[in-house]
């Protein structure tokens, strides 16, 4: 039992550490459910403006309500302390399955960015939302192979970013942030997003991140300075559909990504469909993904989940 005390919840355990938050599992006694606790780090509320815009970013991303987002139920402040009370999620993510399994197959990595895809257009279409920190460690897929994605509670408002300075603290994970984000850029959009997805995907596909081997401080450098290598010269065992969505969506200026997340899925409808005109020759391998009609799932058999993975929390 943990020596951390939060009014209203017996706090279980700890179930992840980051460089922006600590998560614990918690009981809300009141309602008597499990639920997640993320306690964000000191270091994001230094003054009165930052916890302003955590408060008005929270209230944002608890007014989001759809199947593919971990749901955020409160936002609080007791003892110094600033945390998020979400849904707890039995499952894993993205980043556990690459570190214990390896790459995933295309049609599950096309399945899973369609699924991110639409959940973003939700948060862009009804509160302006900018996720900031897409990676595979944010994308949890639960119990039921529904694709969630996860820390819509970090994500920054267009409304507050608008507002700011370019700043030199920047936040989101350097092996998959643009190079907008990477400058420190206020006035980031859904482009930032696709990129972000885009590497997240590249990693997902070929079990390797983008510049992995370098420290991050020169990796965001890179994403600024350097071209991301073609993919099919690197992988060639990928098709040459799911080479040009990624290049597209990696491309270094916004101007030439998909220019909103609409776009982005109807690529993706297009490799899985192969109608590419000038993209010949794409195997078998990229034209069929599941899909439910209600809501987005990944075919649990497809991905050969062992009963032995152990799930993590939301």
């Amino acid at each position: 039992m943990s020596s951390l005390q939060l009014t209203g919840f017996e706090i279980l355990e700890k179930r992840g550490e980051g460089g922006m938050a600590t998560v614990w599992k918690a009981r809300q006694v009141s309602l008597n459910r499990i639920v997640a606790v993320k306690i964000l780090n000191t270091r994001l509320a230094r003054d009165e403006a930052d916890v302003q815009r955590f408060q008005a970013e929270a209230q944002a991303a608890a007014r989001l309500k759809h199947p593919g987002i971990v749901q955020v139920y409160d936002a609080r402040a007791e003892q110094g302390l600033y945390y998020f009370v979400m849904e707890y999620v039995e499952g894993y993510t993205c980043g556990e399955w690459l570190r214990r399994k390896g790459p995933l197959a295309e049609r599950d990595v096309l399945l899973l960015a369609d699924c991110v895809a639409d959940a973003l257009d939700y948060a862009w279409n009804k509160e302006r939302i900018v996720h900031c920190d897409i990676k595979p460690d944010n994308i949890m897929i639960d119990a039921d192979g529904t694709v969630k994605v996860a820390d819509l509670g970090l994500a920054r408002s267009i409304s507050a970013m608008t507002a700011e300075e370019p700043s030199a603290e920047v936040f989101g994970t350097p092996a998959y942030i643009s190079p907008e984000q990477s400058r420190g850029a206020a006035d980031l959009d859904v482009r930032s997003d696709i990129y972000a997805l885009g590497a997240t995907m590249y990693h997902l596909l070929t079990g390797h991140a983008l510049f992995e081997g370098y420290p991050e401080e020169q990796v965001m450098d890179l994403q600024i300075t350097s071209s991301v290598p073609d993919p099919f010269d690197e992988y060639p065992r990928l098709s040459k559909g799911v080479c040009w969505l990624l290049e597209k969506m990696l491309a270094k200026d916004p101007a030439h990504r998909p220019q909103n997340w609409a776009g982005v899925r109807a690529d993706i409808a297009r490799v899985k469909r192969r109608l590419l005109p000038y993209v010949k020759g794409l195997p078998e391998n990229a034209s069929t993904i599941r899909r439910s009609a209600r809501r987005a799932k990944v075919d649990r058999r497809a991905l050969r989940v062992a009963d032995s993975f152990e799930p993590s929390p939301g």
